[in-house]
């Protein structure tokens, strides 16, 4: 795989940096794992946490396929933090660094999430496990970046010459 595969934290700016850069994919997860039949992308993320959506029978094979087959074609591509996501990138030998938000960014993220539209159910889930992250590397099978509290994911893709 030529591009760098990034587990991004909500909120720190996947959806603004893949606008953004032609070389950067951001690969929301939701329209692999959900039928998302007669959605407009634009409504994606006011959808996430809504209760009884229907999944998508090739969950999480098609997900893979489309890590794989635009992995030539991006320097960087851009996957949610959830745990189960990240699991299923080790399950399939997939390279990636964890990128997480400081943990005095609490509250510029809460207010970002309401901000974009998110659901009130997905804004609380978030919010519930905020504190439960470990920032120890060694908890993580994988490279960990942790932004500071001003800092976005573009900044810390510029930094290390990505884009």
């Amino acid at each position: 795989m030529r591009a760098k595969v990034f587990s991004v934290f909500a909120g720190l700016g996947k959806t603004y940096v893949g606008k953004k850069y032609p070389n950067v994919l951001d690969l929301q997860s939701s329209p692999y794992r959900f039928d998302y039949t007669n959605v407009k992308k634009e409504d994606y993320e006011k959808l996430k946490e809504i209760p009884n959506r229907k999944v998508n029978p090739n969950w999480p094979n098609n997900f893979i396929n489309a890590i794989k087959e635009t992995s030539n074609k991006y320097d960087v591509i851009l996957v949610a933090s959830s745990p189960d996501i990240r699991n299923i990138l080790e399950q399939n030998n997939i390279n990636y660094t964890f990128v997480l938000p400081s943990k005095g960014s609490k509250e510029i993220l809460l207010e970002r999430y309401k901000s974009r539209g998110n659901s009130q159910e997905l804004i609380n889930l978030v919010m519930r496990y905020f504190d439960t992250w470990s920032y120890k590397k060694e908890d993580y099978n994988c490279p960990l970046v942790i932004l500071e509290k001003d800092k976005y994911l573009e900044d810390y893709l510029k930094d290390e010459e990505l884009i």
